[in-house]
């Protein structure tokens, strides 16, 4: 299937003035799609992922428990994306409630408590033993807006995708854990990207959907990723698509959101 989309697929990235990465992978014929898979990009909010990872492989070793509560203090609240900044201060949340919050809200405030409870460095090695060798986490969220490249989070598509793979098949931490893993990314609230040409699920209340989406975005000035599965009826996709110096937010935008639907379109057929 994908043999027969790659050159569709390559014209649509081209038409962008932006930098593209794009790594698809379809699991039924085990066809890749690649373009510029070992470019480096900021990893804005797509961090993220890992480092949900990164809390469950700690749940999983028994150093804590889904279910045990962090405060959140007004020195812990940093701007950007999320609802805690909106908050009182002094706030108890579970861990798992943090990590809902930072995925499907793109939380910030989460984020840098749970990184806190991981450790960076933590964090990291993990992200090592998972493969991802290029891709590198050194910083906390909104702490410093402004870094080098050699100082910043970075991802390759590749790697990124490659992760989903293993999520998807179970491989990551635990079976439990994945399952989890993906069962919060569909609770995913930014919608506009590769799902937003998607069909309306819209129908009666127990009819199974035609498309699902584990998910996250990523965003800052000049950067807008969107990486996740998708499921379609006999259909799974790993897809990573990241960005960089584009001219605005519609580039990408528009990019994304024909590329989901043309992978939807070919699917189905």
């Amino acid at each position: 299937m994908m043999k027969q989309t790659e050159h569709d697929l390559l014209h649509l990235i081209s038409c962008g003035k932006g930098k593209y990465g794009v790594s698809i992978y379809h699991f039924e014929t085990e066809e890749e799609f690649v373009h510029n898979p070992d470019e480096e990009f900021y990893a804005a909010s797509i961090i993220k992922i890992p480092i949900m990872a990164a809390v469950f492989a700690q749940v999983n070793e028994g150093k804590r428990s889904l279910s045990d509560k962090i405060q959140v203090r007004s020195e812990d609240i940093v701007s950007g994306d999320g609802i805690l900044k909106n908050l009182t201060p002094g706030t108890e949340w579970t861990i798992y409630d943090l990590v809902v919050l930072m995925i499907i809200e793109s939380d910030n405030t989460a984020t840098n408590l749970l990184i806190d409870m991981v450790g960076l460095e933590n964090i990291q090695l993990y992200m090592t033993v998972w493969g991802f060798k290029q891709s590198q986490f050194r910083h906390k969220l909104q702490i410093k807006p402004s870094r080098k490249h050699n100082e910043s989070n970075l991802i390759t598509a590749k790697e990124m995708n490659h992760f989903l793979r293993n999520v998807a098949m179970g491989n990551i931490v635990s079976m439990s854990t994945c399952r989890k893993m993906i069962e919060i990314m569909k609770q995913q609230k930014m919608n506009d990207l590769l799902p937003r040409l998607l069909p309306e699920n819209n129908g009666m209340i127990g009819v199974i959907p035609i498309w699902e989406m584990a998910h996250k975005t990523g965003y800052i000035p000049g950067v807008e990723h969107n990486v996740g599965l998708l499921y379609l009826p006999g259909q799974t996709f790993a897809i990573s698509v990241l960005s960089k110096n584009v001219p605005n937010r519609y580039e990408p935008k528009r990019i994304m959101g024909e590329l989901g639907f043309l992978l939807y379109e070919r699917a189905i057929k």
